[in-house]
């Protein structure tokens, strides 16, 4: 088993960093937060607001901040990632306050947020799948919004090595989604096993088109694969399924074990080192896969530029309908 990298790196520097952890309220967002907020990181948390929450997460990273305790002003955002137009409002605002004259930007994106069930095709509010929405739409929203700020921490060279954008869901174990042209939006297709490919596929898909523009360029595009943890992924699962889950999950590693290999590529970049991973098929630019122990992983082979280019304008549709220019 590889081991965990966090502790190897040296980041600390005069520039202050910053890392937006969507997810941040529990599971392997909330270990990862921690990691950061201890490796030196202000982080700014987003999650589902409830009465209490904004002082016990700031609470918590205080904890975890360790030595930097009382340096760094953590923060609470509340969003509702099933809502586009939430997303949009929430990551404006982190661009108003991180991405202004005179300010460095943000350093990292991590986004966990998620959910496990076995429902069909159910709409938001907006109308777009629940579970398509936390684990594609809502993440490719958050980049898109968030670029500026990304690229102003690029340019002042807060991160050694370059921003990351890491994306935490199926990197490399997914299969291709083959409706991606006809039905992206999984309206006349959905299947529990559509509903998770289509999502892996076109994170794949989408970050590796964002990655190669000319203005992302040196921004480290990351989309992963946790391994099995013991969180509480599943808890809207039916009860008769919830006892199995929970027992498999028992096997699991820790989320904070899981959160040790997450950070990996982040931590390098901030101090300059070499990430541990290689792009794929020997790329130069582009999408990162990386596997479960911080090592690179493989796309599908159904990778290709039409697939890319069908996702990206689809993807491009669906943020309109939120007010969210994809080409601006």
């Amino acid at each position: 088993e590889a081991k965990n990298l966090t502790t190897n790196y040296e980041i600390m520097s005069t520039k202050p960093k910053t890392a937006v952890v969507v997810g941040a309220t529990n599971g392997i967002g909330k270990a990862i937060s921690h990691r950061l907020a201890g490796a030196g990181f202000k982080i700014v948390a987003v999650g589902r607001d409830r009465p209490g929450r904004s002082e016990e997460v700031i609470n918590e990273l205080n904890k975890a901040s360790g030595d930097h305790a009382g340096e760094i002003q953590h923060e609470f955002r509340p969003c509702n990632a099933f809502l586009l137009s939430q997303v949009k409002e929430c990551a404006e605002g982190i661009v108003r306050d991180y991405g202004s004259e005179g300010k460095n930007g943000i350093d990292a994106l991590v986004m966990t947020q998620g959910m496990a069930t076995i429902q069909s095709f159910t709409p938001t509010s907006e109308g777009n799948d629940e579970k398509l929405t936390l684990h594609y739409w809502s993440r490719a929203a958050f980049a898109s919004c968030l670029l500026p700020s990304l690229r102003l921490s690029l340019d002042s060279s807060s991160m050694k090595g370059g921003p990351v954008v890491l994306s935490i869901l199926s990197g490399g174990v997914h299969s291709p989604y083959k409706n991606y042209a006809e039905d992206p939006e999984l309206r006349n297709s959905y299947s529990i096993k559509n509903a998770a490919d289509s999502a892996g596929y076109f994170n794949d898909l989408f970050f590796d088109r964002m990655a190669k523009q000319h203005s992302n360029l040196g921004i480290n595009f990351v989309h992963a694969s946790p391994g099995f943890v013991a969180s509480n992924w599943g808890t809207e699962m039916p009860f008769f399924l919830k006892g199995p889950i929970r027992l498999m999950q028992k096997m699991g590693k820790s989320t904070d074990k899981c959160a040790g290999f997450m950070v990996d590529p982040i931590l390098a970049s901030a101090s300059g080192d070499k990430l541990k991973m290689e792009r794929p098929n020997g790329a130069t630019e582009g999408l990162f896969i990386m596997k479960e122990d911080a090592t690179g992983g493989k796309l599908t082979k159904a990778h290709t530029s039409d697939a890319m280019n069908s996702v990206w304008n689809s993807t491009k549709d669906v943020l309109k309908r939120a007010g969210i220019d994809l080409e601006k």
